[in-house]
């Protein structure tokens, strides 16, 4: 992974992308020593937003095996799912998503 200040990744954007496009390269920005962006390819975020999606499949499916199969609502289910994963999710909020 490169790691390059905020000043030089202004300043080189444009070849920046070309390494991230062309060899799937990773950057990392820091600005005063401190990480506050990265660069990937578009490819990578569409596998670890699958990857997140089927983590939260994975974490549901965990909350309904815990009712051993009995109906539940969805607000029950995500009154669980919030619990269990320290989360604030609201039907209106997933709704709105």
């Amino acid at each position: 992974m490169t790691k390059v200040d905020v000043m030089e990744a202004q300043a080189h954007l444009a070849e920046l992308l070309t390494g991230v496009d062309d060899s799937g390269e990773q950057i990392t920005i820091f600005r005063e020593g401190q990480a506050v962006a990265a660069i990937i390819s578009y490819e990578e975020l569409q596998r670890l937003e699958a990857l997140e999606d089927a983590i939260d499949s994975e974490n549901m499916r965990r909350a309904i095996a815990e009712h051993d199969g009995e109906f539940v609502t969805p607000e029950t289910l995500i009154a669980n799912y919030n619990k269990l994963h320290g989360t604030n999710f609201t039907m209106e909020s997933i709704m709105n998503d």
